[in-house]
């Protein structure tokens, strides 16, 4: 099996000129695995890196078999099939991504498939880790190799809502806050994000446990009561969403389609690494746009890291951390 595609030659025109040095994405790795919840991936994949001038990089990871198992009924060496189903897979997804994108395809090989997407990931200097989600809208499904991305990432993970497509591009980055607390980790980097995408940057906090303050008859946000941005450039609109329910708080806020939301991990999270909590679950179960979770900083406090602290109201029922992406 080839474990490393050449990367694809640059349209006429040349390639999308290099992010800065410092910008927060360079390099973008998405996995691939062929199935609904991969090509949601890839098209997620695909927007951020033409936006932020990124290099893509598609990962195919095929799980090393465990020498102590043995196959039955034996069928004899299956590496053929493989290689020709990779292959195709990765074809299908090369087809995917604009020409004017920076792409590279390679298959790696892991003890599983979230061991090996972070292997590859991390070989690869990457900045963001993207896979399918399969939520949104309330679809819950569940994937042992995104649960373990969202239990265990020390790159930044975006998860793609069922359905994504990618069409309107990256128009808005929402960071989440908490509205109780100054400056932190999500805040930055939601700031150089919006900066690099050419994005809107947005401030929402999401309140559950108490009634919206304008029910109106019909409305469906009635929750923005922040500021706009004024004169000052950089100022974020900020929205305050509430909600009976946390699901409720998350269907009142107005979505752009070619939005994203920076969270950042559960205070469970180890150093350096990124933990899905259960608040971040719930908003993940009705969010219709992509999910960005951020790792723990080294130095990250635990008051302002994911929204657990955020008031829990009955009817909020707890979903597991879903997940979706290749087998």
């Amino acid at each position: 099996m080839t474990h490393d595609a050449s990367p694809r030659p640059a349209p006429p025109a040349g390639p999308q000129p290099e992010p800065r040095s410092d910008a927060p994405l360079r390099r973008i790795a998405v996995g691939f695995g062929g199935d609904e919840r991969s090509r949601d991936a890839v098209r997620l994949g695909a927007a951020l890196a033409r936006a932020a001038g990124a290099r893509l990089d598609i990962v195919l990871i095929v799980t090393q078999d465990d020498p102590f198992t043995a196959v039955y009924p034996p069928v004899g060496s299956i590496s053929g099939i493989v290689a020709d189903q990779g292959a195709a897979w990765l074809r299908e997804a090369e087809e995917m991504v604009p020409a004017d994108v920076d792409l590279t395809a390679l298959v790696r090989r892991g003890a599983s498939v979230a061991e090996g997407l972070i292997a590859a990931a991390e070989e690869r200097g990457a900045d963001l880790l993207v896979t399918g989600s399969g939520v949104g809208a309330g679809r819950i499904t569940a994937h042992p190799a995104v649960e373990a991305l969202v239990h265990s990432s020390p790159i930044p993970l975006a998860l793609a809502p069922a359905g994504y497509t990618g069409t309107d591009g990256v128009t808005d980055v929402f960071a989440a806050v908490s509205g109780t607390s100054g400056r932190h980790q999500v805040v930055d980097a939601a700031t150089d994000w919006a900066d690099q995408l050419d994005a809107e940057l947005v401030h929402v906090t999401l309140r559950a446990g108490e009634s919206a303050p304008h029910p109106d008859a019909g409305a469906e946000t009635g929750a923005d009561t922040g500021t706009e941005a004024d004169a000052a450039e950089q100022t974020p609109r900020a929205v305050v969403a509430v909600g009976r329910t946390l699901a409720q708080a998350v269907r009142r806020v107005d979505w752009p389609q070619g939005a994203l939301l920076l969270m950042g991990s559960s205070r469970l999270a180890g150093r350096r690494r990124l933990f899905l909590g259960t608040v971040a679950a719930r908003i993940l179960s009705r969010l219709p746009i992509p999910m960005i979770v951020m790792p723990r900083h080294e130095h990250e406090t635990d008051q302002t890291l994911e929204t657990d602290h955020t008031a829990h109201a009955p009817g909020d029922a707890v979903t597991a951390p879903p997940a979706g992406t290749a087998r």
